[in-house]
């Protein structure tokens, strides 16, 4: 079955992508379980990979769809494709058993929520159905913490210990972030970039927060985590432990004071 030109060309531009190997939109769609009441969280992973890799988000829906929820695609907006299934039914004409089967594809385009207009409405969650460990203390502290495509990263702490951004539901990752965050409480801010010292702090009270939520053994992770930062992992993890204990401290007085209010 050919697809319209516009259809074609858009899906070449994804497997042009994907052939030079950039995975990126693969690796977010998989680190983040979409929830939320929109068309796109019903879709085959393979329309979201797609849709996704032209127009980094997970809001797409179709023309109608769009107004439907009182929004308007802008004027000359791009569009993206999915591959709907083309099937049809047979029926044994012996057994009187119905079956089903794939014959081609149609292509439908799809808009994404940034070149449409109109109605505020609700947009894809990337929260965790499951919130994880230690959020009320994050809370308590004043921290901002949110779930978003972050790209390569899979997590991002302010300097200022004020936002943390997860592109991930892994909690190892959570509370990487979290202990950078009780870390820039501690010190006023944190350094910018990706500091030897901060860096080892994060990963060894991240293990230990592990292994105290019943989230898994990180060790051998850590370890090899560091010592793309310090030659000698050992020594970077001895002169990191006084201040690992105080960011424990920290998120262990915050929480039991969270818990008693």
């Amino acid at each position: 079955m050919k697809l319209s030109d516009k259809a074609q060309a858009a899906l070449d531009q994804v497997v042009a992508r994907f052939q030079s190997g950039d995975l990126g939109p693969i690796i977010e769609l998989a680190r983040l379980k979409i929830s939320g009441d929109t068309p796109m969280a019903r879709w085959s992973f393979c329309n979201q990979g797609l849709v996704y890799a032209l127009t980094h988000s997970l809001d797409c829906r179709g023309y109608r769809q769009w107004q439907e929820v009182g929004r308007q695609v802008q004027q000359g907006a791009r569009a993206a494709y999915i591959l709907v299934p083309l099937i049809k039914t047979k029926t044994d004409p012996a057994t009187g058993q119905e079956t089903t089967q794939v014959y081609g594809f149609r292509t439908v385009p799809v808009f994404s929520y940034e070149v449409t207009d109109g109605d505020e409405c609700s947009t894809v969650s990337y929260e965790p159905a499951a919130l994880p460990p230690l959020l009320d203390a994050a809370q308590a502290l004043g921290i901002d913490v949110s779930w978003t495509p972050l790209g390569d990263a899979l997590g991002k702490c302010s300097v200022d210990g004020q936002r943390v951004k997860l592109g991930t539901h892994d909690a190892f990752a959570w509370f990487h972030e979290l202990a950078h965050a009780a870390h820039a409480r501690l010190n006023g801010r944190l350094k910018a970039g990706q500091d030897t010292d901060q860096e080892t702090v994060a990963d060894f009270t991240a293990v230990v927060l592990a292994a105290l939520y019943d989230c898994g053994d990180y060790t051998g992770h850590t370890w090899d985590y560091i010592q793309r930062y310090h030659p000698d992992p050992l020594t970077a993890i001895t002169r990191a432990v006084s201040t690992v204990e105080q960011v424990l401290e920290l998120l262990e007085t915050v929480t039991a004071t969270a818990a008693a209010s």
